[in-house]
């Protein structure tokens, strides 16, 4: 079985699209059909039912993904143990950042990475700081840069960056709110889900009045900083973002910052699970992080 049409087949399976399965191989839409196509032929079955714009995988598709998983997993271990005798700074890298790192910090640093070492290939993954915490200590991801501690004990996080939390709203809402949190609490509000960091570092600087998120008047809450500034931009509410996300907006005064009795300041942090062995590429990823200024 040719591995390049079990890849093509396992990225289809992942996206449930051809062209999107394209996209994240370097490969056109009619190669990645062509490879599935062949796989069926020569299994003598249907992996995918394509019904108009979506594809489903039927049951054949369902055990050979779960078998293409262990062959992936396999090879994957086996080139990382080669590189580890060699010591060679190469091969692919799975780095996570949260909303905030993913956007306003890691693109500059990952560039100037791979120009450095031309043979590593970094795939970086985008969520919410949970999301990534938890993939670094299940072993999906080798390293993560998240903005809040979960407490979870496997993880080693280590400092990379401070930032400040700042409470945005449009112009003329500020003209009329006071600066008191527990009056402000009456506001609509736009805030980030549950598992955002920087929804929690709001939180907890809010307990020391007494208050916490659940006490605001939450007119949304969205999944991306970029939504909250684009509902605060739009007069929705206030918002909760970072100093790092709003200071353009700030700049062309699209919308206004609160100084409230608040410590706001919060840490970014790159997290690996203890005592995971990481190849000599993520090591080096590790340690260009977390030399930067």
């Amino acid at each position: 079985m040719d591995f390049r049409k079990l890849q093509a087949f396992a990225k289809v399976y992942e996206t449930r699209s051809f062209s999107r399965a394209g996209e994240a191989l370097y490969l056109s839409q009619p190669t990645v059909s062509a490879h599935v196509a062949a796989l069926e032929e020569e299994l003598g079955t249907l992996l995918f039912d394509r019904l108009g714009r979506s594809v489903l995988p039927t049951q054949a598709a369902e055990v050979l993904y779960a078998a293409a998983g262990e062959v992936f997993t396999r090879l994957d271990a086996a080139v990382n143990e080669i590189l580890l005798l060699q010591n060679r700074v190469a091969g692919e890298i799975l780095v996570g950042g949260s909303s905030i790192p993913a956007h306003y910090i890691l693109p500059e640093r990952l560039a100037a990475f791979v120009i450095r070492h031309s043979e590593v290939r970094l795939r970086l993954v985008v969520g919410d700081s949970a999301s990534i915490a938890a993939q670094v200590a299940d072993g999906s991801l080798a390293l993560g840069v998240i903005g809040a501690d979960f407490g979870q004990p496997e993880l080693e996080l280590q400092p990379l960056l401070a930032d400040e939390i700042l409470v945005i709203g449009p112009p003329e809402l500020a003209r009329t709110a006071p600066d008191d949190p527990r009056r402000l609490a009456a506001l609509p509000w736009v805030l980030r889900e549950e598992g955002s960091g920087t929804r929690r570092s709001f939180d907890l600087a809010l307990k020391s009045l007494g208050l916490s998120c659940g006490d605001l008047r939450v007119a949304a809450l969205v999944e991306s900083t970029e939504a909250v500034l684009r509902c605060v931009r739009a007069g929705m509410g206030l918002g909760v973002v970072s100093g790092l996300a709003a200071r353009e907006g700030l700049e062309r005064g699209e919308f206004v910052a609160f100084t409230l009795p608040l410590d706001l300041r919060r840490q970014f942090h790159l997290a690996t699970r203890k005592g995971r062995t990481l190849t000599p590429a993520a090591r080096a990823l590790a340690a260009f992080l977390l030399a930067a200024p």
